[in-house]
């Protein structure tokens, strides 16, 4: 089964910054599963809570305020830019995240090692 979280509608709470890492927590991650392409093939919708985490990490631009939905953005890693970011997912380059928000605000964070920790249980919202 191929997964991936798409960043449009999922939810992020908050952001932890410490000693250069930031950790992005998603209350709500939208996660798509499928037997063939993710985003193409039918397959099943589920929210998870979940963690995106960059090490080395720089802030482009200010936090805003928080919790916000995500209406638009992607990851970029090793020159391949991701809107929706295979999971597993665990890189050892640079990346470069840009995310739009419900309120309008954006953020940019670059960094580097980024990846994705799933957390808890997820919830089955869709078959598509």
């Amino acid at each position: 089964m191929n997964s991936a979280l798409e960043l449009y509608d999922s939810r992020i709470d908050h952001i932890d910054l410490a000693d250069g890492v930031a950790a992005l927590h998603f209350s709500h991650a939208y996660i798509h599963k499928s037997k063939g392409p993710v985003g193409l093939a039918p397959g099943t919708g589920w929210s998870q809570e979940a963690r995106l985490v960059l090490e080395g990490a720089t802030l482009l631009t200010p936090i805003p305020d928080l919790p916000q939905a995500i209406m638009d953005g992607f990851i970029e890693v090793g020159g391949i830019r991701h809107e929706m970011i295979p999971l597993p997912f665990r890189r050892k380059v640079g990346a470069r995240l840009c995310l739009s928000f419900s309120d309008g605000h954006s953020l940019t964070i670059v960094g580097e090692r980024p990846y994705i920790e799933l957390l808890g249980q997820a919830t089955f919202l869709e078959e598509f």
